[in-house]
């Protein structure tokens, strides 16, 4: 009996201490200004105790008894803070607000760190950034704010994603886009995310960052963490943006006199007759014709509406949200819509397990929003129609299809009416994640997510589109397709933390699993009985085809990473995962990393420093991968195409045979890394400025080989060759003016990235040329050893014969007035034997220039970019002059200021002797440009008029996009391309221009 009371008065002992090296501690924290911050962050420096402010800025947390605990304090915009608890109950904190601080609480993948003991390159975009910008795509946020990263937008569709470049282009004709992680999932829907939503995104560059994504990360990762709840009365945000775009630049084109002259002109240079009389020619002096630029385009209105609920108590926090995009486009008869929901709850169940669930549910629909550009799209069509047509009959009312004189192509009035192309998707994703704090510094966390995306596409080109006045009655077509995509990753990771002394260590361990199941279905039904039911009844078509199909992998993966810190200012990384993939032969591989970083400013000899407050170096290695291609590429296949063969020499037996053969060793693309940075700080970190040099080798590159018709035909992936990616970035921000009582505060960022590129060997192979995108179908583009991605190949154009260089000409069959080309081999002849580098898509460097002002309840945002040593490869102006099958005459103000004897300019005269050589410089332009990317002026109204009509806050707003662009090129949009990957970068054919745009918008806090 007096053991078991021994016991029990141990036991009781053993709770009275633990209870008592515990005790709670409160406070408030503030902005500058002495306003409320709500939602705040307050964490146990090392520790797994966390908290939230409530709606008035007020926490309470439960802190060690030890002297050495440090609480740490951080909200997104303001600098972070350590606080010293010691002996105190009660602390009012303020944060300032700056653009960064050292301080703050980063996401890193699996985990966090302080920006301080980050030894990889990072890079953060805020919520507040975000804001300051009308937003459709998240990709849009990277933009001008983040080094290294060139974000492209490559067309002017409503809806359509843009090209995110992380240090250069990284595959040949695999993905070059980055991984997306959004909460923990892998693989992030970007079309479908709010970009209200987002909290912040975490730029991961070099490998000693990325590579604890392993087979994924060769690219860059892009970290998407959404907003939360906070503790506190609920609050409602709402917010509304209204906006009208516009065509930035219609292209100078000749009106319905000059073409008509310039139609003559061609058909008497080549023995013809004059097409358009005396007296249509005086008609049309007085009457300028149609400007199809301006029929086929419009100024649409473009509407978002958000609004957001958030709040909670101290074990359960929520963020719900709504929105809805109504996106028309640039042409008519086109639109994007978008509505979205977000659930985001945050629950602490017990002191030891915490519980998070994330739900979001997209439905985008897309209405001939997808034209890629080309001579058939419309809005190539209205630059290449014949400006004497008017848009309809003036006796029946009914559209003109076609012009007897200009593109052979359905006027692009009448394509944009009758032609019916819709996308619509459901997208819905789950991811529920578990903590469990095992131990006082072991935690587990499983994060579960599950991603369904339903999509259903018709599409109907039926009586007045090209389809059917081109190529015939029978050509009109109705089909419809059905896709099912399933995703599901599981992550499970332990975390260990340990603080002795001045020596921190973190170690994570994980193990993670994900699948991809992708089915499809498609019918198709074409020369219709009636085309009056559309893509509805598609038992109507004379031919009908069916096919679907299914694929799916997985991936199987083990990551460990630890992080070690010495006194503050002696960082070590590493890392190592191992990835399985099911589409490869060799399906496992191995990634390290290391990185290692030193604080000089917290040395003894620096303390003191009148010009370094920071002082970092850093230096990283790893390796990462990419897998380029998709699922049984690995495994020969069946033929489904369904070849007829004649076995008795009479009747056709269907085939399946055998498909194109396979690589038998399909190995990872493989990125070996080196980075190398400094980061300073100056006058008390108002000022920071870094640096980084990368090295990239990216070796196994896949490639897409054509075989052989004995062989199956095709195309089939093998890893050939490697390139390199070197390249310098720095980043300079500070606050010039900070703002006190009333006065005027000013925050700048100012980024410029530089990359080199280069093709270090394709297996023995050299001069690879890739066909080319467009009707012209040239293969401007080439690989070639030594020289970068995206080079054009092609005729060095040197202008026109001029009358005194006559013989000269005639040595080549030219006259005076004939397009003038290098003759590269010296043998009086110009064919493909003088091809050579024309130019290149790829641009050396781009920029980013970010200015905030406030003063007072102003505030103005000002952001410019741009691109600079790129060219464009502009088939849209060889299509100008009618140099493209169907194209019968020139449309371009240019073909006024033609070579003649008087006037001897450099744009080549008519001969029909002479042939057309698309592929030149002559087509080629540079493709730098700089652009005043966003301008916007915010007004703040008073709390004390806000609040006599209820709400809490209240922020009107006017902002403009692409406002200026200053470039030469010639078109309407330096920034588009065709281009679907590295190979073909910088090729233009008629793309839609990305839009000016003027917005209006309103936030409100209730």
């Amino acid at each position: 009996m007096k053991k078991e009371l021994m016991m029990l008065l141990l036991a009781f002992c053993l709770v009275v201490q633990a209870f008592a090296q515990n005790r709670s501690v409160k406070g408030k924290v503030v902005d500058p200004d002495g306003r409320p911050l709500a939602g705040a962050t307050v964490s146990v420096k090392y520790g797994t105790v966390s908290t939230s402010t409530d709606s008035d800025g007020n926490f309470q947390i439960n802190v060690s008894q030890q002297e050495k605990t440090i609480l740490v304090v951080t909200y997104v915009g303001y600098s972070g803070l350590e606080v010293a608890v010691k002996g105190g109950t009660y602390f009012s904190i303020r944060l300032e607000k700056v653009g960064a601080s050292l301080n703050d609480v980063i996401v890193v993948g699996y985990g966090q760190q302080r920006k301080r003991d980050v030894t990889g390159a990072i890079s953060t975009v805020s919520a507040e950034e975000i804001a300051k910008r009308p937003l459709v795509r998240l990709e849009e946020a990277l933009q001008g704010t983040t080094p290294g990263v060139a974000v492209q937008e490559v067309n002017g569709n409503p809806g359509s994603g843009l090209s995110v470049r992380i240090r250069g282009a990284n595959s040949i004709t695999g993905g070059n886009d980055p991984l997306y992680v959004v909460d923990g999932y892998i693989g992030a829907p970007l079309g479908s995310i709010n970009p209200s939503d987002i909290e912040s995104l975490q730029v991961l560059k070099d490998a000693s960052a990325t590579a604890i994504y392993g087979s994924r990360a060769s690219n860059g990762v892009v970290l998407i963490t959404t907003k939360s709840g906070h503790e506190g009365a609920p609050k409602l945000n709402a917010s509304v943006w209204i906006r009208q775009d516009e065509i930035p630049k219609y292209l100078k084109l000749m009106d319905a006199y000059d073409f008509a002259v310039n139609a003559n002109l061609k058909a008497t240079s080549s023995g013809g007759s004059a097409v358009f009389t005396p007296t249509q020619l005086t008609g049309f002096q007085s009457n300028p014709g149609t400007n199809w630029q301006k029929a086929a385009t419009q100024k649409p209105i473009v509407q978002n509406y958000q609004a957001s609920v958030s709040g909670g108590a101290t074990n359960a926090k929520y963020y719900f949200s709504m929105d809805y995009l109504n996106q028309p486009g640039l042409l008519k008869n086109e639109y994007y819509n978008r509505a979205t929901l977000r659930s985001n709850l945050d629950f602490k169940v017990t002191k030891k397990l915490d519980l998070k669930f994330n739900v979001l549910v997209a439905v985008p629909k897309g209405h001939n929003n997808s034209y890629g550009g080309d001579g058939g799209d419309p809005y190539a069509t209205s630059l290449l129609f014949d400006p004497t047509s008017p848009i309809k009959d003036p006796v029946t009312g009914q559209y003109i299809l076609q012009s007897q004189y200009g593109t052979l192509n359905v006027s692009p009035v009448a394509q944009l009416a009758n032609q019916q192309v819709d996308n619509n998707n459901t997208d819905a994703l789950g991811t529920g994640s578990l903590t469990y704090h095992i131990l006082k510094n072991l935690s587990f966390t499983s994060t579960n997510s599950y991603e369904t995306n339903y999509g259903w596409s018709r599409a109907f080109m039926g009586l007045g589109t090209s389809q059917t006045v081109v190529n015939g009655i029978t050509s009109g077509f109705a089909n419809a397709q059905t896709t099912w995509n399933h995703t599901f990753v599981t992550s499970n990771f332990l975390t260990y933390n340990l603080l002795a002394g001045d020596h921190s260590l973190t170690i994570v361990g994980l193990t993670e699993f994900q699948t991809n199941t992708n089915q499809n279905f498609t019918a198709r039904s074409s020369n219709l009985s009636t085309y009056s039911l559309g893509y509805y009844d598609l038992a109507l078509g004379g031919t009908e085809l069916t096919t679907s199909g299914y694929n799916s992998s997985q991936l199987q993966s083990y990551m460990g990473r630890v992080n070690y810190d010495y006194k503050d200012k002696y960082l070590f990384t590493a890392s190592i995962r191992d990835d399985g993939s099911s589409v490869l032969t060799k399906k496992y591989s191995t990634f390290p990393s290391v990185g290692l970083g030193w604080i000089i400013s917290k040395e003894h000899f620096m303390e003191h420093s009148k010009i370094f407050s920071l002082l970092k170096l850093r230096a990283t290695w790893g390796q990462t991968g990419n897998q380029a291609i998709g699922p049984y590429n690995s495994i020969q296949q069946i033929g489904t195409s369904g070849v007829p063969y004649y076995f008795d020499g009479v009747a056709p037996s269907v085939a399946t045979p055998i498909g194109s053969p396979v690589a038998t060793s399909l190995k990872w693309e493989t990125t070996r890394q080196t980075n190398f940075a400094i980061e300073s700080g100056f006058l008390n970190n108002r000022l920071f400025v870094t640096a980084e040099v990368y090295d990239k080798e990216i070796s196994n590159l896949l490639y897409n080989y054509t075989a052989p018709g004995y062989l199956g035909g095709g195309t089939y992936p093998q890893n050939i060759g490697g390139i390199r990616n070197r390249g310098l970035e720095l980043s300079i921000s500070g606050s010039p003016l900070m703002q006190g009582a009333g006065k005027v505060s000013w925050n700048t960022h100012f980024e410029i990235s530089f990359n080199d590129n280069k093709i270090l060997n394709l297996s023995g192979q050299d001069n690879i040329v890739v066909n080319g995108v467009g009707q012209l179908q040239v293969g401007v583009s080439v690989l070639k050893v030594g020289h970068p991605l995206g080079e054009f190949n092609g005729y060095q154009f040197l202008g026109t014969w001029k009358s005194s260089e006559a013989a000269a000409a005639a040595t080549y069959g030219n006259l005076p007035g004939d397009a003038k080309y290098l003759d590269r081999n010296k043998d009086n002849a110009i064919n493909t034997n003088d091809y050579g580098v024309i130019g290149n898509g790829i641009p050396k460097y781009t920029w980013g220039f970010i200015n905030d002002f406030q003063a007072g309840r102003f505030s103005l945002s000002l952001m410019i970019s741009g691109q600079g040593g790129a060219q464009i490869y502009s088939q849209t102006q060889a299509y100008l002059w009618g140099l493209s099958p169907g194209v019968r005459n020139a449309t371009t103000e240019d073909a006024t200021k033609m070579w003649t004897p008087e006037n001897q300019t450099d744009i080549p005269d008519y001969n029909a002797k002479v042939p057309f050589l698309p592929n030149s410089s002559r087509f080629v332009y540079s493709a730098n440009f700089m652009k005043l990317k966003n301008l916007s002026l915010t007004y703040t109204v008073p709390e004390t008029i806000s609040a006599k009509a209820g709400l809490r806050s209240l922020d009107v707003y006017v902002s403009g996009q692409n406002l200026i662009t200053i470039s030469s090129f010639p078109g309407a949009d330096p920034e588009v391309t065709n281009a679907q990957n590295a190979l073909l970068q910088g090729v233009e054919t008629a793309v839609v221009p990305n839009p000016r745009s003027f917005t209006i918008g309103v936030r409100i806090g209730f």
